[in-house]
């Protein structure tokens, strides 16, 4: 596949928050076809599949039949379960049959293989367990779905069964922003971080190129490793500024730590600022992503058994948690904002949570765990 520079594929994208809506923008752009599963998704999620021009798909089975490569790009906490659906959709004779079809492989009785990419925010750990999902053999949890003439009929030469979808998968993350289309008709874009067997043989080089693929590793594991330790880097350094702002902004001294900032830091400053105020839309997001990350730390990097690596990012996403579900900010979209929109914003709307949730009598143990973590 790698030698053709002109290959057009059709793509797979579950599902369509910011950043998937941004990839199927350039992949619609430069010729390929996006499919999605509409089917159940909010109202807001619907009209982004609408604005990008993306053709919605009733059901997964279509969805893996259609596709030939499959680009999961959802919360955390969603991969595993999102790769279920894709393997228990692989087994369906209605996408066995349609896909074989659709590849001229039917008289062969097996259908062309399906690439899978998991690039959500998780640990090495779970992109193993991924991995294990697609080469295990068949569970009693995920039966296959059996035809009528094969569940019925008692006929010797009665057809055989056709074997599942084969799924090939890769191990990724993506480090930057969604792609978007600058006022030069150029497109920025992130990088595409991938690890697994066979990738050059999997994606056609100019995909490669189009979505800025960094390959990081030939087994399951590096490209999620890498994400993890980009994000904490830059996801920690917000949650940092979320406790140091807002506390500053409490004691009546934002001004001043900003001030101070600018002239003794100011990358920090910058840094922190635009982390702040890219933050309220997406760390509902964040939270699982923070413990895939201590995950990493403590499984990857060794930093467990009470040396404190995983404890802290446990910390970091109650911080996360709590703006999502103890403040205004929770309620953010990127289409939509409302607060959050200055770093000033956000620590006050940090405090104010803060301050409800005292009333409520929820108070400080709650709070003192949200702000200190697991760590102590």
């Amino acid at each position: 596949m790698a030698s053709s520079s002109q290959v057009k594929l059709a793509v797979g994208i579950l599902s369509i928050g910011d950043m998937g809506l941004g990839i199927a923008r350039l992949l619609r752009q430069h010729g390929h076809t996006v499919y999605t599963v509409a089917k159940g998704r909010s109202k807001h999620t619907v009209e982004r599949i609408q604005s990008a021009k993306i053709t919605t798909l009733d059901s997964d089975e279509e969805l893996v039949a259609e596709s030939d490569i499959i680009l999961s790009i959802v919360p955390p906490r969603d991969a595993i379960a999102t790769a279920r659906r894709a393997l228990e959709a692989s087994r369906s004779n209605d996408a066995i049959k349609r896909r074989s079809e659709r590849k001229g492989t039917a008289a062969l009785g097996q259908a062309p293989s399906l690439t899978y990419i998991d690039l959500n925010a998780i640990s090495p750990r779970s992109a193993k367990t991924i991995a294990g999902i697609f080469t295990a053999e068949l569970s009693p949890s995920l039966p296959r779905r059996l035809s009528i003439s094969r569940t019925f009929s008692f006929r010797k030469n009665s057809e055989p069964e056709p074997e599942p979808i084969p799924i090939k998968f890769l191990d990724g993350g993506i480090i930057g922003g969604p792609p978007s289309l600058k006022q030069d008709q150029s497109w920025k874009r992130p990088s595409v971080v991938i690890s697994g067997p066979g990738i050059k043989d999997l994606l056609p080089e100019s995909l490669i190129t189009l979505l800025n693929i960094k390959v990081v590793g030939n087994t399951i594991g590096p490209g999620s490793a890498l994400k993890a330790c980009f994000a904490s880097l830059t996801k920690g350094l917000t949650a940092l500024s979320i406790l140091s702002f807002t506390t500053a902004q409490t004691a009546g001294v934002l001004p001043h730590l900003q001030e101070h900032l600018k002239e003794y830091s100011p990358n920090t400053l910058a840094l922190a600022t635009n982390g702040l105020t890219a933050m309220p839309p997406k760390a509902y997001r964040w939270v699982d992503e923070m413990r895939q990350i201590g995950e990493t730390f403590a499984e990857d990097g060794g930093f467990g058994h009470g040396s404190g690596g995983g404890q802290i990012y446990d910390g970091i996403a109650d911080i996360y948690k709590f703006v999502t579900e103890e403040t205004v900010l929770g309620e953010e979209r990127v289409e939509k904002r409302k607060r959050g929109t200055t770093a000033e914003d956000v620590a006050e709307c940090v405090k104010e949570g803060i301050a409800r949730k005292k009333q409520k009598g929820q108070g400080d143990e709650d709070l003192d765990q949200a702000w200190r973590g697991r760590w102590s």
